[in-house]
């Protein structure tokens, strides 16, 4: 058994109740479950991909963090309040970058921060404001929502993806470089 088998947690109740009806005991154990799954940060936290610092510049948080907004959404064009989100989360992360160390790298957007990090600083600025919550209501957005945790979630995976793709082509231009001058 490896350590995944032993964090396979299962519902105690059965999804429907003897007469064929959806069970609420069960209903309410998985939405328990469901809010109270770690972020992905906390998941993440042996993962060397994702706890390994990489130059990133704010406008590629911000940039995945409104994709993602919008590619979540319910048909709606844009959650509303998102450019107000985005440039608050701009403002935040280069203050951020800056604390870490300013210098004229840091002031223009650039520092070194893994996925863990990002994820955690995602969490910490936007998680609880009450404009980016009223994206999870219906009268927000209608009968769809916003998985905002999905939302923060996909921002540190886009992110992650293009990293993987910048090894990749970094790692075949390193091997045709190589064949050209051996």
């Amino acid at each position: 058994m490896d350590d995944r088998d032993k964090q396979i947690q299962m519902l105690q109740n059965p999804l429907l109740t003897e007469d064929g009806f959806l069970n609420q005991a069960c209903m309410n154990e998985l939405e328990s479950f469901i809010n109270n799954m770690p972020r992905i940060y906390e998941q993440n936290q042996d993962d060397p991909e994702w706890n390994t610092p990489r130059v990133t510049h704010v406008k590629y948080i911000t940039g995945a963090f409104a994709s993602w907004a919008v590619r979540q959404g319910e048909n709606r064009g844009c959650p509303p309040n998102l450019e107000n989100i985005v440039k608050f989360l701009d403002a935040c992360l280069r203050s951020e970058f800056v604390k870490k160390e300013d210098n004229v790298w840091t002031r223009d957007g650039w520092g070194e921060f893994s996925l863990n990090t990002i994820s955690r600083l995602l969490y910490d600025i936007v998680y609880d404001l009450p404009i980016f919550r009223e994206w999870n209501t219906e009268e927000c957005l209608g009968k769809g929502w916003l998985d905002l945790d999905a939302l923060l979630r996909n921002v540190c995976i886009s992110i992650r993806d293009e990293r993987r793709a910048n090894d990749a082509f970094d790692a075949a231009f390193d091997v045709k470089g190589s064949e050209q001058c051996g």
